[in-house]
């Protein structure tokens, strides 16, 4: 609009000036009518005057209004006459007046006057005068102001409009931007469920859609690395060994709860490469260390890493250690640090101890008679005379000393059957009460030799069970028997037997010597007994207590001791009503 306003009145003043300057020179040439009458009248003696009775009459012709105005000046540029005296005295010698005074025709105004002008020489060869009109542009210039008004209100509306309209394109616009900004802005706390709706086929539709379809790929890659990160996590916290990662500076960067539960105590807010190392007694050289801290693992590890075998831990804990590169990113850098597993294989040396303990008390066991046995064999031989009781003395003696050793290789083949689960069971349902009491029964003779009281006491309605009623009665014996061998005559045992739910239980507990507190936790381990209270008079193989937990925890139930040394012991055996071995028959 400003731009056709300019035009626009740059036209106006165009056409105004050019209208005149075509009418001046129109109605003022030479050969005209009126320049003929004026050039007549200059033979008068008040040429002035008539001159200016013959320009109003042709004022019409000339365009003369209040605006513009003609003067009839002489040659000095004094007016003589005019439409309007009142610029006498005051009347500007103009350039084209100038040009009139010096007989030159007259030329356009200068771009940018304030006026429009015209001067005409005019002679008779006797008389000479200037004819001057003068336009003030007033009509032009009122009509401008109206164009410029009519331009200036049509801006105004036309910006009210476009305010208006850039409003609503704004709206249209900046809605969906900030549509897509407060998406982005969800996308970036993590809010993922969140769909920006699209209405439009446009760029913007296009960008919209385009981030919809990022935000459902990065939901779906970051779902993906939280699920890896989850799998890992879980691998961690379930995995039996001991993992701790660390920084390239010795700081803790992960740990599993088995590493912590692993060190224990020694786990605390200090804990580093440094404090498992000293633990551990584990030594890096400056020169290793410094070249694991720049990420050179390699110039220390070999390829796989490297392991530190049976290191031992707070004196109780026996472990391989293996050292390993891992890549971690701190400060969007990828960094170098050391991971490390801790594999216990206290349980392997332990077993490897049990192994060794084992073969020594095999040893033991079977060398005793054999040297017994030997022994009488070669007495024997040596006397050839030997009274008939003394022979038969060492040959019982002999005899009796093939039974323990039958006995030993017994009990160790049954142990290992039930260790291989070689074991031919005889699944049956029978009372137990019954088999209690004709166990009692058959031990109450050995009971009366010492003079022990043997009572048996049950406790409400017993439900028959499935078990192997022979192994079971095995283990009752052995517990009996023992309860009778380990107490000093005219002692007091009583057997127990009561039902809970799904299980029964037979109790036996004596008035005998105890058991240290010590021992209880070894009494089940083959080979073992309490020498110090029980001597090798009364002592067995010492498999008995062994053989019968294994035969109770085949059936799935378990066995339990509590005595205190000099108050008697109290052994508890726990059955369930069906054997879990009945499935297997």
């Amino acid at each position: 609009m400003s731009v056709i306003g300019t035009v626009l009145l740059n036209s106006v003043s165009n056409f105004y000036s050019d209208e005149f300057y075509a009418q001046m020179t129109d109605e003022l040439s030479e050969d005209s009518l009126l320049v003929s009458e004026l050039v007549s009248a200059l033979s008068s003696a008040t040429y002035a005057e008539e001159m200016s009775n013959i320009l109003d009459s042709y004022s019409g012709m000339l365009g003369i209004d209040r605006y513009r105005d003609y003067f009839i000046l002489n040659m000095n540029g004094e007016m003589l006459s005019g439409s309007d005296m009142s610029q006498e005295g005051t009347m500007e010698l103009t350039g084209n007046v100038i040009a009139a005074m010096q007989r030159l025709p007259s030329a356009r105004n200068a771009y940018g006057s304030t006026y429009f002008d015209y001067a005409l020489y005019l002679t008779n060869g006797a008389q000479e005068c200037i004819l001057y009109i003068k336009d003030t542009q007033g009509e032009m210039q009122q009509l401008s102001w109206i164009l410029f008004s009519i331009v200036l209100q049509s801006l105004f509306f036309g910006m009210v409009i476009a305010v208006v309209l850039s409003f609503f394109l704004a709206r249209a616009i900046s809605r969906p931007i900030q549509t897509l900004t407060k998406g982005a802005q969800l996308v970036a706390s993590g809010e993922f469920s969140h769909t920006i709706e699209n209405h439009s086929d446009d760029e913007i539709g296009t960008l919209t859609d385009t981030f919809n379809d990022m935000k459902t790929a990065l939901k779906n890659t970051i779902d993906e690395v939280d699920g890896e990160r989850q799998k890992l996590r879980t691998v961690f916290s379930y995995l039996k060994d001991a993992v701790v990662a660390f920084t390239n500076d010795g700081k803790v960067l992960h740990i599993n709860q088995s590493a912590m539960e692993f060190f224990g105590k020694s786990y605390d807010k200090n804990f580093d490469l440094e404090r498992m190392l000293d633990l551990l007694n584990i030594s890096f050289t400056d020169e290793e260390i410094s070249a694991m801290q720049k990420g050179r693992s390699k110039d220390v590890f070999s390829e796989n890493g490297i392991v530190f075998h049976d290191k031992v831990l707070n004196s109780t804990k026996v472990v391989d250690v293996s050292f390993g590169e891992i890549k971690y990113v701190k400060e969007n850098k990828t960094q170098i640090g050391f991971i490390t597993v801790l594999h216990d294989v206290t349980n392997r040396y332990e077993l490897d101890k049990s192994r060794r303990e084992f073969v020594a008390n095999v040893s033991h066991e079977l060398r005793t008679p054999l040297t017994s046995i030997k022994g009488a064999c070669e007495t024997v031989r040596s006397d050839a005379e030997m009274p008939e009781d003394m022979r038969d003395y060492f040959l019982g003696m002999a005899s009796d000393e093939c039974d323990r050793m039958t006995r030993i290789v017994t009990d160790l083949l049954t142990l290992s059957r039930l260790d291989n689960n070689r074991t031919r069971w005889n699944i049956e349902s029978f009372s137990i009460e019954d088999a209690v009491k004709h166990i009692c029964d058959v031990l109450r003779v050995d009971a009366d030799a010492h003079n022990h009281e043997l009572s048996m006491f049950i406790n409400g309605h017993l439900p028959n069970i499935t078990a192997d009623k022979e192994r079971i009665a095995q283990v009752i014996i052995n517990i009996i028997s023992n309860a009778i061998k380990y107490t000093p005559d005219g002692g007091k045992i009583d057997v127990f037997l009561d039902a809970y739910d799904k299980f029964i239980t037979v109790s036996v507990r004596d008035t005998g010597v105890g058991i240290p507190e010590a021992d209880i936790d070894h009494l089940f381990e083959r080979f073992y007994r309490v020498e110090k209270s029980r001597t090798s008079e009364t002592g067995g193989t010492g498999l008995g207590l062994a053989i019968a937990k294994e035969i109770i925890v085949a059936h799935g139930g378990n066995i339990k001791i509590k005595s205190k040394l000099g108050a008697g012991t109290l052994v508890c055996i726990v059955l369930p009503v069906e054997t879990a071995l009945k499935a297997e028959q």
